[in-house]
């Protein structure tokens, strides 16, 4: 198995502590792309690409088109293509815009838009609300805001404009993008298929794309799968008692259990843990470790398809517990410390991203803010036909009770349910975890001078290279040091009492 062996060994050689924590994310600025507010979006293009791009929906070929943004901003030879799996063949389907399809070009830093119909969800709220949630909590998950899509200048209803994850979304938020990022879909459920990389890569999510259920969408010419294969390997073939030690080295598992804490929340069920569905991991090399994120999060906060009890389903046993395997989560959540550590992470969002009032508030700005559209909306006014025959006074309630079918709450219900039954649940007391060192928050991040953090005052801070070794150590008065001495790159920056954390130095 010389394959593996060369990767154990670039891992224990990055690596400069057993272990290393979860890693603060750095945020792009929103610009107006996602600042809360509707905006427009204007596609010109052929009348017969229109028409054949929505006939076949299921070819992934991108149309020559114009876009206009909030009426004044103008790109030429955009591509415009139908996206999504399922909800291709859906009435309000979504689309994708490759700006830089036929030419290079961006519009505020992104090269993609994906346009989400959220055709299941008659408040058009749960994948926005999933988003801000997420955002709030800081963990590394897609932006989202709302957006009238005009066609030809034909208004074609309210669509979510849902961050796509790229090289622009990992720069954004790790501070590079050289590494393998692989988009998995059912059935990727992590299950060891053997050392060779080729089942993992003929492993087929049975759609008409006949695309790979683990798809590699960096680094696609050299197609190499052997990070995954370790990865997976680690996962199924670590002896019992030494699981712990080896999947820390490959695997951010505190990041990782505060979003699953927060997709248990969310009763976000069409994930890895129950579904085996929608989530990405991206091989993050300024520590050599696979990080989780989530992505596709509309069937949330109630809308269930057949999952019983979603607002209840016990924190414990979350998982299809039938057929399933999602051994990343059951081995993580057999080792007792970081059982304990998921359940505080699920008392720290419900006491604080997760708490009813700020939730609600989100929700009730953007019924506000999207009124006007949905008010004018087609598949909800009647005038085009409607997937489930949602119509605005659906609209109008759906914050608060329940559509019936596959939308079993109300958006608020639903939220103040499971903040109740997590709680009920909980089989230790608050507090009592083995690890209570918390990130550091750092500001600015990236730096160029100086950097201020609340753990810092009156604190010894320490600096290191990536490789483990002390760059230098400064006493913080008031919690601001100096870092115009370093050169450009990534540094772990720690405290007392703190955990180490990521620091990216721009000059």
């Amino acid at each position: 198995m010389k394959i593996f062996r060369c990767f154990f060994l670039a891992v224990t050689f990055l690596l400069p502590t057993r272990h290393l924590e979860a890693q603060q994310a750095v945020w792009p600025q929103n610009g107006t792309i996602y600042d809360n507010k509707i905006h427009r979006v204007d596609i010109f293009l052929p009348k017969d690409s229109w028409t054949k791009m929505n006939k076949n929906v299921w070819d992934n070929v991108y149309f020559s088109s114009l876009f206009i943004y909030d009426q004044k901003d103008t790109l030429r030879n955009i591509g415009m293509r139908v996206k999504g799996n399922s909800s291709r063949e859906a009435e309000k389907r979504g689309y994708r815009l490759d700006l830089g399809a036929f030419q290079s070009q961006t519009y505020q830093g992104l090269k993609n838009m994906n346009l989400n119909g959220n055709h299941n969800d008659p408040s058009l709220v749960r994948e926005f609300l999933s988003a801000r949630f997420l955002a709030r909590a800081g963990i590394v998950a897609t932006r989202s805001n709302p957006v009238r899509l005009y066609v030809n200048g034909t208004y074609q209803g309210l669509r979510n404009h849902s961050e796509y994850i790229d090289k622009t979304f990992l720069q954004s938020r790790f501070g590079e993008s050289i590494g393998n990022l692989y988009k998995c879909s059912w059935p990727a459920d992590l299950g060891w298929l053997g050392s060779f990389q080729q089942p993992y890569k003929d492993l087929i999510n049975p759609s008409p794309l006949n695309e790979r259920a683990y798809e590699l969408k960096t680094n696609t010419v050299a197609d190499d799968y052997s990070d995954l294969v370790y990865f997976i390997n680690v996962i199924n073939n670590s002896p019992k008692d030494s699981f712990e030690s080896w999947i820390e080295q490959v695997f951010d598992v505190n990041a990782y259990l505060k979003v699953l804490a927060a997709e248990v929340l969310m009763g976000h069920w069409d994930n890895y843990f129950y579904n085996k569905n929608n989530y990405f991991l991206y091989h993050r090399m300024s520590d050599n470790r696979f990080v989780y994120i989530p992505y596709d999060m509309d069937n949330t906060f109630g809308v269930q398809w057949g999952v019983s009890d979603i607002q209840k389903r016990n924190i414990h046993a979350w998982g299809k517990l039938t057929n399933s395997k999602a051994p990343l989560t059951y081995k993580i959540l057999g080792v007792t410390r970081w059982k304990m550590a998921y359940e505080q992470e699920l008392r720290n969002l419900i006491d604080g991203a997760y708490k009813a009032d700020s939730l609600f508030a989100i929700i009730d700005n953007h019924k506000s803010i999207v009124a006007a559209a949905v008010a004018a909306d087609p598949y909800f006014t009647g005038a085009r036909a409607s997937d489930y025959g949602f119509t605005l006074a659906d609209w109008q309630q759906a914050d608060t009770k329940a559509w019936g079918n596959h939308v079993s709450f109300g958006v608020k219900p639903y939220i103040s349910e499971r903040t109740t039954t997590a709680l009920q649940q909980m089989i230790y007391p608050a507090g009592n975890t083995i690890d209570k060192k918390q990130n550091i928050a750092l500001f600015p991040n990236p730096a160029q001078n100086e950097v201020y953090s609340p753990a810092f005052i009156g604190k010894y801070v320490r600096i290191f290279q990536i490789n483990g070794t002390l760059v230098k150590t400064i006493r913080s008065v008031s919690g601001t040091i100096s870092v115009s001495d370093l050169s450009d790159g990534t540094y772990m920056i720690d405290a007392a009492n703190a955990a180490r954390t990521l620091l990216l130095i721009r000059h």
